[in-house]
């Protein structure tokens, strides 16, 4: 992938190319001053493409894949064993104090804190 050019002078082709442009425009005279600054436009245009196309494939390139020792490792995973863990001892205490509206709240509360944390850990 290309540097960015944030601010600085131009790179050493485009200037090349804006200098050979200049020059011939002044070795053909105005009558061709559109004709050359068309092509200038051109093979700009076709700079700028490509950068373009090379940042949006870079952008769009796969997320590297975890290895099984990493996947064990993920907070995702710790989290959803935990939230798993914790909900049989919950469900049958809510079922047991509160019926089935102790059962849904607790899962809705359960939801809620996987969620949470997996929203969470996505925006480090």
């Amino acid at each position: 992938m290309t540097a960015q050019n944030t601010g600085g002078p131009p790179p050493r082709a485009a200037r090349d190319e804006v200098a050979a442009a200049l020059q011939t425009s002044r070795e053909l005279g105005p009558e061709y001053d559109d004709a050359v600054a068309a092509s200038l436009a051109e093979k700009l245009d076709s700079a700028i493409e490509a950068r373009v196309r090379e940042h949006v494939a870079a952008a769009q390139a796969p997320a590297a894949r975890l290895t099984p020792q990493e996947q064990w490792k993920s907070p995702r995973l710790i989290m959803g064993i935990i939230t798993m863990g914790v909900s049989i001892p919950l469900t049958a205490i809510s079922a047991g104090m509160m019926g089935s509206g102790g059962v849904v709240l607790a899962w809705m509360g359960l939801l809620a804190l996987y969620l949470i944390s997996v929203i969470g850990l996505n925006r480090r």
